[in-house]
């Protein structure tokens, strides 16, 4: 199954959705208009396959009886990046009602998708992994708008991305600096995931999540520590550079 077929279908069989196909044009246009019955939302469908030079070593590595390792940074990239922003450009350019929700839909693939899917949300909220060592009670966890973040740049323009992989995972990112941030909450498409949607506001609420909501030098790390030092009263805080790891393996078959 194509990827666009599988995200209409999820729309209409998971979500409930009505899904109706874009007809192709000179024009560069999103893949799906969707409506709720109250909301009407713009798709546009992304795949994004992780390096192909990863499956091309662990053949080499394999043709030698080797164990093959993948060590992935979590950290953003921007080939990544540029994903969300055609897909952001798409939808823009289709966009007659200021009332629509704009979407963006980033199914990952290949070996080590589920790394690709972790740095697409990296930077779309500008995440680090922070970690308060003032106690051993205290907060370790996502720090939201750490760094530079496409939602904040696309603030207007993007109103969430839906991030899933091959075996079935999906995240909804959901952008809280966008102007239709709570119509977006109540949507259909919210309501219908009880579990698997990221919002900054409500995890910092519920304490999993710290979020960096004030006026600081992103470009400075030393900064946005100091910042989150003041605002949640700790001295200890330092971020934590996280990395995915997997280790492959062939078993001969007269071994299995």
């Amino acid at each position: 199954m194509d990827t666009e077929t599988l995200v209409k279908r999820t729309l209409e069989e998971h979500f409930n959705l009505q899904v109706k196909k874009i007809p192709e044009s000179d024009k560069r246009t999103p893949d799906f208009l969707v409506r709720d019955g109250i909301n009407e939302y713009l798709v546009e469908v992304k795949e994004k396959e992780a390096n192909p030079v990863l499956g091309e070593a662990r053949e080499e590595a394999f043709s030698k009886g080797e164990i093959f390792e993948v060590s992935e940074s979590l950290s953003t990239k921007s080939v990544l990046q540029n994903v969300v922003r055609d897909g952001r450009r798409q939808i823009k350019a289709h966009v007659t009602d200021e009332s629509t929700l704009r979407i963006v839909w980033v199914h990952c693939t290949g070996l080590a998708y589920d790394a690709t899917l972790e740095q697409i949300i990296a930077g779309l909220y500008g995440s680090e992994t922070v970690v308060d060592f003032s106690s051993d009670e205290a907060f370790a966890g996502t720090c939201y708008y750490f760094g530079f973040s496409q939602f904040f740049k696309y603030r207007d323009s993007i109103d969430a991305v839906m991030v899933t992989g091959r075996k079935g995972e999906a995240t909804l990112c959901i952008n809280n600096h966008s102007p239709r941030y709570d119509q977006l909450k109540e949507s259909v498409l919210v309501q219908s995931m009880p579990v698997g949607v990221r919002d900054p506001i409500h995890e910092e609420e519920e304490g999993c999540a710290f979020l960096v909501d004030g006026e600081v030098d992103r470009s400075k790390p030393n900064e946005v520590l100091s910042y989150l030092q003041k605002k949640y009263k700790t001295e200890k805080l330092n971020v934590m550079h996280i990395r995915h790891m997997e280790v492959h393996m062939a078993v001969p078959h007269e071994k299995m």
